[in-house]
C-alpha cells in the first residue's frame, strides 16, 4: 500500500512538472509569436475554438489516407499499350472507352486502388453528372438545356460507358454486393414524377444516348441483371429518395445570411468574410448518399464560374431538394457561396475513390451554355483532392487556382501539393488540353483563380499623389515583418477567407481620404518567363517590379477584378512586387495575380514573404557543403496545409526529424535513417502518424543528429499550423 502511495505521489509530481513545463512552453511560443492582421472577424460557429481564414476549426475529416503520397492514375486513347490507339478528339466506341477505364484502374497499384478500397460486402453509390436531359423533347424547340445553341450536349452528362465499364470491373476483380447509380440532376425530373412535362415519354433514367453507345441507364440495369451475377445493380433518383437532416461531418464551411459582393467582376456567391452564420444545422441528404458504405464520383469533365466542375462539384446533385419544397432545384445549396457548399455535401460520405472521364466534356460558358469537348482522357485516383488536382492539369488549369479543392484539402479529404502526388501512367502534361475558360454565363463575373493573398502592409501615409515618395529609395524597398515604416511599421496581413481576392487596405491603414499605403509581396519562379499581373484597386496605383516600374495610373480608378493587366517578365528565383495605393475616399482595395494569357497562375509560383523562402531558388545538389549540422527552419510559416523544412548536415549522420505538440507529444517522425552530408527537404503536410489532420496551432519540429565521429545534434523551432 505504501509503495501504491509512494508511485502515486511520483505520477503526480511529474504530471506537475510536465504542465508545468508545458505552460512555459507555451508561455514562450506566446511571447514570440509574429503579429498577423487577418482580414475580416475570426467568429466560429458555436462552441468551436477561434477560427481563422474564414474557416471553422474543423475536426479530423472522415477521409483517412494513411502515410505515403496518394497515387492518381492517367491514361489516353493514344497509350501504345491499349489494343486500339486514338486520337485525343477522336469519337471512340465502347471497347477502347472501356480498354482505356481498365487501364487507369490496374496502373493504380497503390494499396488504395479500386480495388482495395471496395470490399465485396459493400453497397456501393456510384454518383452521376446528369446536367440536362436529352429526353426533354419539349426543350429543343425552345433551345434550351440539351439543346441549348441548336445543338446536342452530351459534355453534360456522366459517359454511360465509363460507368458501364466500371461496374463490370467491380464485378470482375471485387464481386461487390450492390451497386447504385444515383444522381438529383437538377433539370432532369423523373417520368411519373411531378414536374415531368406532359407528352413526354423518357426521363434521363430511360432516354437513349447515341453517343455513349446509344445507352440508357435503364438498358444497363437490364444487361447487368442478364448476367446472371450476384451483384446487385439499380439506381436511385436522389431528388425523390427518403431523406434525413443530419450534422455536417467536420462541421460546416458554408454561411448563410451572407453579405454578398457586388463589385464589377465579383463572381457569383462571393461575400464579406465574417459575415452569415455556419450552415449548423446541416442538409437535408438522400438517405442513399448517408447509408452508403462507399462512394464513386464519376462526374463528367467541364468547366465553370468557379473554374472546373469535377468529382468535389459532383455532389451538388446529393442535395434532397424534395425536402425544402423545391422540386429538383438545388437553390437551398446555392443560397451563400457554393464552393464551401459542395465541400460540406461532399462530407457526409466523400467518395472512396473518383473516375474522371473526359471523352465528351464541356468548355467555356458550363456546364450548361458551353460547347462539347471530346478528350479522352482518364483520370482515377482514391484521394478526390489529388485526382481533381491531376485532372485540372489536363483541363489546362493551374489547381493552385481553384478554390474548392484548398477548401476540401483543408478539411482532410486529400493532397493538393503536386509534389506529393504519385502520377502513374502518362504526365498529365502530355495530355493537356486548354479548355476554354468560363465567362460567367448568365451569372455576373468569370474565373478568377485565388490570386496572392499575404502581403506586409505599410500606411497611412498623408496624400493620395502615387509619385510622392513617402518611402526612402521605394523602389528598391526589402522590408521585413515590424520593419520601421514612416511613423509606423510593416505589418503581415493575409486575407484567407474563401471568398474573393480583395486585400482590404482600409481595415489595417484606415479609410480616411487622400491616404496611400504600400504593400509588398514576393513571387518566386522555378524559370524565367513572361505573364501578365492581373490588378483590381481604388483608386490610384503604382506597381513596380524588382525595382522597376511595371504600371503607373495616376487617374481615379473604380475596384474592378482584373481591371488591368499588365504583361510582366520574371526572373528565375526571387521576384519582389511592391505596390502603391493612392486612396481618393472610402475603402481602399487590391487584388493582384500572376497569370498566363487567359488567367492560370504561371507555372511554378510560389507566392511568399521575406523570410519565408530562400531569396533565390537554390539547387541543393549543387549547394555550399554545409559546415554544421542545422535546422534551417521551414517556409511558409505560419503554414496551410503544407510547410517544407529544410536542414543541414555537415558530415553524414543518423538524422531524425519529428513533429511535436507544444505539451510533448510526438505528432509525426517526417525522417528517419542515415542521411548525406548536404542540405536536405522534408515536407509537412499537417498529418499526424495515423494520417488525420491536425488542428490549428503551434508545433514544433525537432532535428536530431548522431554523426559517425560522435556526438548527438539537437535543434527545435516552432511552426504555426493555421486551418
Amino acid at each position: 500500500m505504501r509503495r501504491n502511495s509512494r508511485r502515486a505521489r511520483h505520477w503526480r509530481r511529474a504530471a506537475t512538472l510536465l504542465v508545468f513545463t508545458a505552460g512555459l512552453i507555451a508561455w514562450d511560443l506566446h511571447t514570440n509569436l509574429a503579429q498577423t492582421l487577418f482580414i475580416g472577424p475570426a467568429a466560429s460557429q458555436a462552441g468551436e475554438p477561434l477560427q481563422v481564414e474564414g474557416l471553422p476549426l474543423l475536426r479530423p475529416g472522415t477521409l483517412t489516407l494513411g502515410e505515403g503520397n496518394p497515387t492518381v492514375a492517367v491514361a489516353a486513347s493514344i497509350d501504345e499499350e491499349l489494343p486500339l490507339p486514338a486520337p485525343l478528339n477522336a469519337t471512340l466506341n465502347y471497347d477502347q472507352v472501356d480498354a482505356i477505364v481498365r487501364r487507369a484502374l490496374d496502373l493504380d497499384q497503390s494499396a488504395r486502388s479500386l480495388r482495395d478500397v471496395i470490399d465485396a460486402d459493400d453497397w456501393v453509390v456510384i454518383k452521376v453528372n446528369s446536367v440536362t436531359n436529352r429526353g426533354r423533347l419539349d426543350q429543343r424547340s425552345r433551345d434550351v438545356g440539351f439543346y441549348y445553341g441548336g445543338f446536342e450536349h452530351p459534355g453534360q452528362i456522366t459517359d454511360l460507358r465509363v460507368v458501364k465499364s466500371v461496374i463490370h470491373y467491380l464485378i470482375e476483380h471485387v464481386g461487390v454486393r450492390r451497386v447504385t447509380i444515383a444522381e438529383g440532376g437538377a433539370e432532369s425530373p423523373r417520368r411519373g414524377e411531378p414536374g415531368f412535362p406532359s407528352g413526354l415519354v423518357d426521363d434521363a433514367w430511360s432516354v437513349i444516348y447515341p453517343q455513349f453507345d446509344s445507352l440508357s441507364w435503364i438498358g444497363l440495369l437490364v444487361e447487368f441483371g442478364a448476367m446472371g451475377v450476384s451483384t446487385v445493380v439499380d439506381t436511385s433518383d436522389l431528388n425523390y429518395a427518403p431523406w434525413r437532416r443530419d450534422p455536417i461531418p467536420g462541421g460546416a464551411i458554408q454561411r448563410l445570411g451572407v453579405t454578398r459582393l457586388t463589385y464589377d467582376g465579383a463572381q457569383f456567391g462571393f461575400h464579406v468574410d465574417g459575415t452569415g452564420a455556419f450552415r449548423t444545422s446541416g442538409f437535408f441528404m438522400p438517405v442513399p448518399m448517408l447509408d452508403a458504405d462507399k462512394v464513386i464520383s464519376i462526374p463528367a469533365m467541364k468547366t465553370t464560374i468557379y473554374g472546373t466542375t469535377l468529382a468535389i462539384k459532383n455532389y451538388v446533385g446529393t442535395l434532397a431538394s424534395g425536402a425544402y419544397g423545391d422540386g429538383t432545384s438545388k437553390s437551398q445549396h446555392y443560397q451563400n457561396n457554393p464552393e464551401q457548399g459542395y465541400v460540406d455535401l461532399m462530407s457526409y460520405n466523400p467518395p472512396a475513390y473518383a473516375v474522371i472521364p473526359g471523352f465528351w466534356g464541356t468548355e467555356g460558358d458550363g456546364p450548361q451554355w458551353g460547347l462539347n469537348v471530346q478528350h479522352n482522357v482518364v483520370v482515377a485516383g482514391s484521394d478526390p483532392v489529388a485526382t481533381e488536382a491531376i485532372a485540372n492539369i489536363t483541363m489546362g488549369f493551374n489547381p493552385l487556382d481553384l478554390e474548392a479543392l484548398y477548401l476540401a484539402a483543408v478539411k482532410g479529404f486529400g493532397t493538393l501539393d503536386r509534389h506529393h502526388i504519385r502520377v502513374v501512367g502518362r504526365a498529365p502534361e502530355t495530355v493537356q488540353r486548354n479548355f476554354v475558360k468560363s465567362r460567367g454565363g448568365n451569372m455576373r463575373g468569370f474565373f478568377y483563380g485565388r490570386g496572392i493573398r499575404r502581403w506586409l502592409v505599410a500606411g497611412p501615409f498623408e496624400g493620395n499623389d502615387i509619385n510622392i515618395e513617402h518611402l526612402a529609395a521605394e523602389a528598391d524597398l526589402q522590408p521585413l515583418e515590424g520593419m520601421a515604416a514612416g511613423a509606423g511599421t510593416w505589418v503581415r496581413a493575409e486575407h484567407l477567407g474563401y471568398s474573393a481576392e480583395r486585400l482590404n487596405l482600409g481595415k489595417i491603414v484606415g479609410t480616411e481620404a487622400r491616404k496611400s499605403s504600400y504593400a509588398y509581396t514576393l513571387v518566386f519562379s522555378d524559370q524565367d518567363q513572361d505573364g501578365f499581373l492581373w490588378l483590381g484597386y481604388d483608386e490610384h496605383l503604382k506597381v513596380w517590379v524588382n525595382g522597376e516600374v511595371v504600371f503607373e495610373k495616376p487617374s481615379r480608378t473604380l475596384f474592378k477584378l482584373a481591371g488591368d493587366r499588365v504583361p510582366v517578365r520574371l526572373r528565375r528565383g526571387e521576384n519582389r512586387l511592391l505596390f502603391k495605393v493612392g486612396n481618393f475616399a472610402g475603402d481602399t482595395f487590391l487584388a493582384a495575380h500572376v497569370v498566363d494569357e487567359d488567367g492560370d497562375r504561371l507555372p511554378g509560383l510560389r507566392f511568399a514573404l521575406p523570410g519565408e523562402v530562400m531569396t533565390g531558388v537554390i539547387d541543393l545538389s549543387t549547394a555550399a557543403t554545409p559546415e554544421v549540422a542545422a535546422l534551417l527552419g521551414n517556409y511558409p510559416n505560419p503554414f496551410n496545409p503544407m510547410t517544407h523544412i529544410r536542414f543541414a548536415l555537415g558530415q553524414p549522420a543518423m538524422a531524425r526529424i519529428t513533429i511535436y505538440s507544444v505539451t510533448g507529444q510526438r505528432i509525426r517522425t517526417l525522417v528517419e535513417g542515415r542521411a548525406a552530408v548536404g542540405t536536405h527537404e522534408v515536407s509537412w503536410d499537417g498529418r499526424d502518424a495515423a494520417g488525420h489532420n491536425v488542428s490549428s496551432g503551434v508545433y514544433l519540429v525537432q532535428m536530431e543528429a548522431a554523426s559517425e565521429v560522435g556526438g548527438v545534434f539537437r535543434q527545435s523551432r516552432r511552426m504555426t499550423l493555421i486551418r
